[in-house]
């Protein structure tokens, strides 16, 4: 009998060899092609001025500089400087997620899941997930909630995974929701109220219209989500591990429902309201969160364990440790700025991107800003740096092309969020992902319909505001 392989078993042989990049390394296959990029574009930047607080960009000052291309040594320094660059959110996600685990390590979240899960039982497990979708949307329309939805991610997951869906539909609930919300940005601080003070536009002006796209978007990815579980749904559309997983999981959820475990929720529910308190009212961020965050874990711990301080902070050192791959992927996704701001090429894309909005037909120029703002969202996934770097120059090229500023400021805010799902450069879904052991490739081929779905809607709202003449009230 012959050993040489037939074709078809060479043809399978190469398809089972081809397969999406992990995260690490498709962050890395990304900062390469912008180093390289940094000797094939022009170095350039804008001009800057102080404005309040904040250091803006001034339209028509772009100007040749000398470049500055990386280097092998840049390159592989740009890993370190990357995390550098990200230490706040790293340091933020390990405090909370390991404060977050002394929490779960009680069993309070599992055994709570499990007795909310029973009452939802036959066929009423959809409300689960329109329920927690607006609620996260209501927090990202309201005080801009975004690195803040990272400590619920694993309870997200787990409560999916229990239902019978795969952690697609566990990181929809948080992310997909919390977006629809910060993206539309009623009164979203982070985006709208910047982009709008920029503009010279009185804050929080135009809400109305943000709503409506907002409620929209809502819809679509609360249908896109029930469909893509109603498909999922099953153990047969699990693999092997992922099966025992959630065998392992709904065993835990099982367990009796405790008095301690009632205090453990209220304590933890306290703590949410405080946190949505403290940022609406007092403007708190990542050292205040992280500390409400460790108060809460030691008082749980200490609570649950008796008085043992000495194990609550091995708990919380596990918890912490859970972390690290998600801070190392946030880190890496930050490498690609670096190498694009130190290689002088930063303006230059942003520069570039907006020549052509200049010559589009006035009732589509807003949709053309909305895909311009998506594409420099992959090289600046913040949303205040974002809008300091390219709101100056939409908002000169909205006055040139006969597009309120108004209309410049809601194509901002919707390139800026709603691209965030597909955008491997944004820290928070990267965060999301690597909490929930799933692969930026995986989710992108769940995300990629929904955005573009998404992008009909949004275009749709932006012919109407431009053809409205969408104004500041």
């Amino acid at each position: 009998m012959s050993n040489v392989p037939s074709d078809s078993t060479t043809l399978n042989d190469k398809k089972k060899k081809f397969r999406m990049p992990g995260t690490p390394a498709l962050l890395l296959c990304i900062t390469l092609f912008v180093a390289i990029l940094t000797y094939v574009l022009p170095a350039g930047e804008f001009d800057r001025a102080e404005m309040g607080d904040r250091t803006v960009v001034v339209p028509g000052t772009f100007h040749a500089v000398e470049g500055n291309p990386c280097g092998i040594g840049d390159l592989f320094s740009s890993v370190f400087n990357g995390l550098v660059n990200a230490a706040e959110l790293i340091a933020f996600v390990f405090v909370v997620g390991g404060a977050f685990y002394i929490v779960q390590s009680t069993g309070a979240i599992n055994a709570g899941l499990g007795a909310l899960i029973r009452k939802l039982g036959g066929g009423k497990e959809f409300i689960m997930i329109i329920v927690v979708m607006v609620a996260f949307s209501l927090g990202g329309a309201s005080f801009g909630m975004a690195e803040e939805t990272l400590p619920f991610v694993a309870l997200c997951v787990l409560a999916a995974q229990a239902l019978g869906y795969d952690t697609i539909v566990g990181i929809s609930m948080v992310l997909i929701g919390v977006y629809c919300g910060y993206s539309a940005g009623p009164l979203n601080p982070f985006n709208t109220g910047i982009a709008q003070s920029i503009c010279e536009l009185p804050t929080f002006s135009g809400i109305g219209l943000r709503i409506v796209l907002m409620i929209g978007t809502l819809v679509i990815a609360i249908t896109y989500t029930l469909i893509y579980a109603k498909r999922h749904r099953g153990g047969d559309q699990l693999g092997d591990k992922e099966i025992e997983k959630a065998r392992k999981e709904a065993e835990l959820l099982e367990m009796e429902f405790t008095k301690l475990h009632k205090v453990v929720l209220i304590i933890l529910g306290v703590t949410l309201l405080s946190l949505v308190f403290g940022v609406i009212k007092f403007g708190w961020y990542f050292a205040e969160i992280s500390a409400l965050f460790m108060a809460m874990g030691v008082i749980v711990g200490m609570i649950y364990y008796r008085g043992s301080f000495n194990k609550t902070m091995d708990i919380f050192m596990d918890g912490a440790k859970a972390m690290t791959i998600a801070a190392l992927i946030m880190g890496l996704s930050r490498t690609i700025l670096v190498v694009a701001e130190n290689g002088m090429i930063l303006d230059t894309i942003v520069y570039g991107i907006s020549i052509p909005l200049g010559h589009m037909p006035e009732t589509f120029t807003a949709c053309g800003m909305y895909v311009a703002q998506g594409i420099i969202n992959f090289l600046i996934p913040s949303s205040s740096g974002q809008a300091v770097v390219v709101m100056p120059i939409m908002s000169s090229v909205s006055d040139l092309v006969g597009v309120s500023r108004q209309t410049a400021v809601l194509a901002f805010t919707c390139g800026d969020g709603f691209w965030n799902m597909i955008t491997p450069t944004h820290s928070v879904v990267m965060a999301t992902l690597g909490i929930a052991g799933t692969s930026f490739g995986k989710w992108f081929k769940f995300a990629l319909p929904l955005v573009l779905i998404w992008s009909v809607w949004i275009c749709i709202i932006l012919v109407c505001a431009t053809v409205t003449g969408y104004g500041p009230f």
